[in-house]
C-alpha cells in the first residue's frame, strides 16, 4: 500500500478498497487515511495532547534501542518522550493511531537521518551540532498540517455523498482475503536493499510507536535490525540457490536471461540479486491471480533501471512473467517519475526517469 494514494484515490471514486503490506508503518498510514474523522475530535484530541506535553517535566526516555544515541540528540529523544507519553493517555485508538502518524513524521524530520534518501545516512557530526530544531513545534506544524488535509479529504468524500452516519459507504479494509476485480500495484524496481529501502525509511519511527495500536496480528520482528524488513520483502533473503532459482525463471523469462548471462565473475553475482528479485515477483503473481475475477484487470506501475551500467527491462521481463501464465497485455502507458522521492544514483545501480503502466486482464 505504501502511503496508501491508492486506496484514496479508489475512496474517492467511490469503490470498495483493499490493501495489505509487509511494512507495519504502511499499515499504520493506510488505517488512518482510510478512516472518518472529526475535525473538531482532532483538534481537540490536539490542544490536549499539547496541553500534556507543556506540563510534561519529565527527562525520562520512553524507547531504547541500539544506537539511538546515534540517531536522536537527548534533547529530542526527551521532548519525543513527552509527545509519546502525551499520546499514549488517549483512551480512543482511532485517536492515537492519527497521532502516531503525526509522531512518526516529526521523528523523521528531528532525528539525524538525512531526509533525502530513504537509505538510513547519518548527518555530519557538524550538521547535528548547528541544526536548530523544535520537536515541539515541529510536532505542533504536522499535526495541524495533517488535521487540515484529512479533513479536507473527508470533506470530498461527503460531498461525494460516500460519508453516511460517520461512515465511509463502501467497503475498506487492510490485510484482506478477499477477491477482487482492480488490481492496481507498484513493485520496486528491484530489492528493497538495492532500490528504495521503504524499511530503513520506517524503522527509526517505529521504534516509537507500539505494535498493539497498529495490528496484533504482525508476526514480523520489525525492529530486529534497521534492514529485517527490506530483507523480508522481494528478493532480499539469499536463501535457495542460485541454480535452481535460474533453471525456474529463466525458462519464463528471455529477457531476463539474455541480461544475467551476459556477464561474469562479480558482475555476474550482482546480476544474481536481480534474478532473485524477479524470483519472487513471478511468485508473488502467483499469489496474486487466484485472487483476481474473470475479466479483472491488474494494472502495474514498474520501472526499468541500470545495473552493471546495463538496462534492466523490468517492463518486458513482467510482461513475460505473465505471458508464461497465460495472461497477456491489454494496454501499456508511459509516465515521467514526478514527485516520487527516489534515489538518483547509488552504489548499486542508477535508478530511471520514467516508469510503464501496464495493464493485463484476466
Amino acid at each position: 500500500m505504501g502511503a496508501s494514494n491508492t486506496l484514496v484515490t479508489g475512496m474517492k471514486y467511490g469503490m470498495n478498497v483493499f490493501g495489505q503490506d509487509i511494512n507495519p508503518l504502511s499499515l499504520l498510514l493506510s488505517q488512518v487515511k482510510t478512516t472518518y474523522y472529526l475535525k473538531e475530535e482532532l483538534d481537540e484530541a490536539e490542544a490536549r495532547i499539547i496541553n500534556s506535553i507543556n506540563i510534561d517535566q519529565s527527562h525520562f526516555i520512553e524507547v531504547t534501542f541500539p544506537n539511538i544515541d546515534k540517531w536522536f540528540t537527548k534533547n529530542v529523544q526527551i521532548d519525543l518522550s513527552k509527545i509519546f507519553r502525551a499520546i499514549n493517555k488517549e483512551p480512543i485508538i482511532k485517536i492515537r493511531k492519527f497521532f502516531w502518524v503525526v509522531l512518526a513524521e516529526v521523528i523523521r524530520l528531528t532525528s539525524n537521518d538525512r531526509t533525502s534518501t530513504f537509505k538510513m545516512h547519518m548527518r555530519s557530526l557538524e550538521d547535528i551540532r548547528t541544526r536548530e530544531i523544535s520537536v515541539l513545534k515541529t510536532f505542533a506544524s504536522v499535526s495541524k498540517k495533517n488535521i487540515k488535509n484529512i479533513s479536507d479529504y473527508i470533506a470530498v468524500l461527503s460531498l461525494k455523498g460516500y460519508i453516511k452516519e460517520g461512515k465511509y459507504l463502501k467497503d475498506k479494509e487492510i490485510r484482506t482475503t478477499k477477491s477482487f476485480n482492480l488490481l492496481v500495484t507498484s513493485p520496486p524496481y528491484g530489492d528493497n536493499q538495492t532500490t528504495v529501502t521503504y524499511g530503513q525509511f520506517s524503522y527509526l519511527p517505529l521504534q516509537w510507536i507500539p505494535v498493539q495500536d497498529i495490528d496484533n496480528d504482525i508476526d514480523l520482528n520489525y525492529l530486529e535490525n534497521t534492514q529485517i524488513i527490506d530483507t523480508r520483502s522481494l528478493g532480499g533473503q539469499i536463501k535457495s540457490n542460485i541454480n535452481n532459482i535460474e533453471d525456474i525463471i529463466f525458462s519464463k523469462s528471455r529477457t531476463l536471461k539474455r541480461f544475467v548471462t551476459q556477464f561474469k565473475d562479480a558482475e555476474r553475482k550482482k546480476a544474481e540479486k536481480v534474478t532473485r528479485f524477479i524470483y519472487d515477483l513471478d511468485k508473488s503473481i502467483d499469489n496474486m491471480l487466484p485472487k483476481m475475477e474473470k475479466g479483472s484487470f491488474m494494472v502495474w506501475t514498474i520501472g526499468n533501471r541500470n545495473v552493471n551500467k546495463q538496462m534492466v527491462h523490468n517492463d518486458l521481463i513482467l510482461r513475460e512473467l505473465f505471458a508464461s501464465k497465460g495472461v497477456n497485455i491489454f494496454t501499456d502507458l508511459e509516465r515521467e517519475i514526478l514527485s516520487k522521492r527516489m534515489p538518483g544514483r547509488n552504489n548499486f545501480s542508477e535508478t530511471m526517469s520514467k516508469e510503464k503502466i501496464l495493464i493485463f486482464k484476466i
